[in-house]
């Protein structure tokens, strides 16, 4: 008798193919300068001050234009580019941690507790890209609900390497009573 496939555990695997497809699409996010568009964010400054030219514009509201101006072009300049940086680093990390606590088939409890070691590390990579994200979405001025998809595909990566953490323990009992 199978079992349907909505009541299946995915398997230790799942782990592999939706942390690929996760790099696919944060990288897309990335690729696409995390939905910053400098030409939209010139133009809402522009009718902040009622679409009049610069030249209309009180002393006060020069000063606050050009304020927000370079701000805009500081995200387009360096921002954007220093965060693309550091979260590329956090898929690489995730995916380094991902594939070396795999190679470790444990026949020994420090192998056991190496390859929990490398899945623990691949978890709190998850969390710090978690965190670089939502910075990102707070400086920048983008939609926060086209985000949405990208925290719930982290968390769901999370899941499934605590499960596969979990499902290890098979390991740790065999090791205990010597089958392994």
């Amino acid at each position: 008798m199978s079992v349907l496939k909505s009541k299946r555990k995915p398997s230790q695997f799942e782990v592999f193919h939706h942390l690929n497809k996760m790099r696919k699409e944060v990288t897309d996010l990335l690729l696409r300068d995390f939905g910053y568009d400098l030409d939209k964010a010139v133009k809402k400054v522009e009718t902040t001050f009622g679409g009049r030219p610069y030249e209309e514009l009180s002393p006060d509201e020069k000063v606050r234009y050009e304020k927000l101006m370079e701000k805009n072009t500081a995200f387009a300049e360096w921002f954007i580019a220093d965060e693309r940086k550091v979260i590329v680093d956090c898929l690489r990390n995730i995916t380094e941690e991902v594939y070396v606590a795999n190679s470790i088939y444990p026949t020994y409890r420090e192998e056991l507790i190496e390859r929990r070691v490398h899945q623990d590390r691949a978890v709190g990579q998850c969390y710090r890209l978690t965190q670089e994200l939502q910075y990102a979405i707070e400086t920048l001025p983008v939609d926060v609900n086209k985000y949405l998809r990208f925290a719930e595909m982290i968390q769901t990566e999370i899941n499934l390497l605590k499960g596969w953490r979990k499902s290890d323990n098979k390991f740790k009992s065999a090791l205990q009573e010597g089958n392994l």
